[in-house]
């Protein structure tokens, strides 16, 4: 699948998958923030949008960005009046990957939705052989 085909996909999913990557990696501020940027992966977002996206305030919003930036998984594309804009890094390959991460989440719990190997809150079970 191409990348483009990956970004597509992921934009597309309902907002229960989306977040499929916190119910995976967990619900750290980091992951939260990624998860809302990899969710509008063609946007810019500013603070707001992404604190609220990823159900943060502003303040933990900004106690990762840096983080985030200097990893080069995110970067500022704008600003618009006072209010920084900034999306998911496109030219990134790890944020590629990441995006790549997410759709194969996506994927693997479709197929283990279809085996009925999830239990009544949509988590992947182990069933016995």
């Amino acid at each position: 699948m191409a990348a483009g085909d990956i970004e597509n996909e992921t934009e597309q999913q309902g907002s229960e998958q989306q977040d499929i990557f916190t119910r995976v990696l967990g619900g750290g501020a980091r992951v939260r923030i990624l998860s809302a940027l990899l969710g509008d992966y063609d946007r810019d977002l500013n603070a707001s949008e992404i604190s609220r996206q990823a159900d943060i305030d502003r303040a933990t919003f900004y106690r990762h960005i840096d983080d985030l930036r200097a990893w080069g998984l995110v970067e500022q594309t704008r600003e618009v009046g006072n209010s920084k804009m900034y999306q998911i890094n496109q030219e990134s390959d790890a944020a590629k990957q990441l995006a790549r991460f997410e759709w194969e989440l996506i994927e693997h719990l479709a197929e283990k939705e279809d085996a009925d190997e999830v239990d009544e809150d949509n988590w992947p079970v182990i069933r016995a052989d």
